[in-house]
């Protein structure tokens, strides 16, 4: 049996000889989860706070929450408790030999938890190397890696990686198949994209029946691209726990999607809109223009601060990417700007798009019938409704693309302030007509025409 595990070391961490203290505690992922779950190490020092994926599960019924390990009951306690030991006891002595050669400064947060990674995780051992348990191995990586970062975690990217992790546990019980790192081949994949495709009716817990699944052609993409993410990185040199490679061959299906934005003219209707009667519709109008005239995500349009405003131009840092993007400010934004003494007080996203709707509604140009379609169930599936019902807080960057090209902006230039890496990807926001595209073309051969006269 280990010895008992000590939760905490006191540091002497400058020459004041004051004292602070450095708490290390282990932690459920989950306490009420019914079935395996994964132990953090939490780090508490000077204020300082962040979680370290420990690679140890452990079913709740056999933790012991008061000492924080495993039970004796436990069948497999002496060997995992002495696995927690020892990684405790790297973390309190990187501490205390971090302090000693740096003069007792203490590091980052983010510093300590690279340098904690190095120490504990500088061996293969504790990664899973069953694809599934790899996968939440991955998972709870990378949502530490992005807390660091003081990034948004779970709505942009780690939240992506678990809804395919429940697409594979899905399929795996409901196919009762074998998912791991060794059946990734092509009767695997074409297996999962057509379990994706097809409608599956379930009863959810109130009893109510719902479809589940029969996704677009495009979430089924995100789902095999998150997934090759996944093999892609159990294949690293300093991980390489898979050695199987014909997921190569596994093709990341997208299709472009009809999808509407909203011309100048019909902005301008919107910003004509008497809606001070309606504060809620008000705010959630200026909140959209702000975003349809700097081409930002909603994540970063309702997230402008007033140091970021800089002269005539906003100097921001996207949350999705990190990018540093600068922004000339439109005078319909200088406008709201002025309105509110700053910017409109931000929203949440499922509540703009309800408002979105009702707001948009009240212009008529935007209650004619929209067609639009999209691959779903593995069939073309054509819709028609109005255009406000099609509106969402993306297509305000859609908007804000298609509007500056049709201006004649160069595409560069719009790429660099919306932060698309690649001119494929920007093109996909481009929702220009074949008509558009002529009277663009025509208005190039007027002005020549101009020139040669002149």
């Amino acid at each position: 049996m280990c010895a008992h595990v000590f939760l905490f070391i006191i540091f002497t961490v400058n020459k004041t000889n004051s004292r602070k203290m450095a708490q290390f505690n282990f932690y459920l992922r989950n306490t009420k989860a019914k079935e395996e779950t994964y132990v953090n190490l939490v780090v508490t020092y000077s204020g300082k706070r962040f979680k370290f994926f420990s690679g140890e599960k452990i079913h709740p019924k056999y933790w012991d929450k008061d000492n924080q390990k495993a039970k004796r009951s436990f069948t497999e306690a002496p060997e995992f408790n002495q696995r927690l030991a020892n990684i405790l006891r790297d973390a309190q002595d990187l501490l205390r030999r971090y302090l000693n050669e740096h003069d007792h400064q203490e590091p980052s947060e983010g510093e300590f938890k690279k340098l904690l990674e190095v120490e504990i995780k500088g061996t293969k051992s504790g990664i899973p190397t069953n694809l599934i348990e790899f996968a939440e191995w991955f998972i709870e990586k990378t949502k530490a890696q992005l807390i660091t970062e003081k990034r948004d975690t779970k709505s942009i990217i780690a939240g992506s990686y678990e809804q395919t992790l429940n697409c594979l546990k899905d399929f795996k019980k409901d196919k009762n198949r074998r998912v791991d790192f060794d059946s990734m081949d092509d009767d695997f994949y074409n297996a999962f994209v057509k379990y994706l495709e097809k409608v599956k009716t379930i009863t959810n817990e109130k009893g109510e029946k719902i479809n589940k699944y029969g996704f677009s052609l495009n979430t089924i993409g995100k789902h095999v691209k998150n997934l090759k993410r996944i093999l892609n990185e159990a294949a690293r040199p300093d991980i390489a726990v898979n050695k199987f490679i014909s997921y190569k061959r596994f093709t990341v299906l997208e299709e472009e999607v009809e999808t509407v934005y909203l011309n100048e003219d019909e902005l301008q209707s919107l910003y004509d809109l008497d809606l001070t009667s309606t504060p809620r519709l008000d705010r959630v109008r200026d909140l959209f223009l702000v975003g349809c005239w700097t081409g930002l995500r909603f994540s970063d349009f309702t997230n402008i601060k007033a140091k970021d405003i800089q002269g005539d131009f906003i100097h921001i840092k996207t949350i999705k990417t990190g990018e540093k993007v600068v922004i000339p400010i439109h005078w319909q934004v200088k406008t709201i700007m002025e309105k509110y003494n700053g910017l409109p007080p931000d929203i949440s996203n499922v509540n703009m798009n309800i408002y979105l709707k009702e707001v948009c509604g009240k212009v008529d140009a935007l209650t004619v019938t929209t067609e639009t379609s999209k691959t779903r169930g593995g069939m073309k599936v054509i819709s028609k409704k109005p255009k406000c019902d099609l509106v969402t807080t993306h297509t305000a960057r859609r908007s804000f693309a298609t509007n500056m090209f049709k201006m004649g902006i160069p595409t560069i230039t719009i790429m660099r302030i919306t932060g698309h890496k690649t001119e494929k990807n920007f093109l996909t926001y481009i929702k220009v007509t074949p008509d558009e595209h002529a009277r663009i073309m025509m208005g190039y051969f007027q002005r020549q025409n101009k020139l040669r006269v002149v």
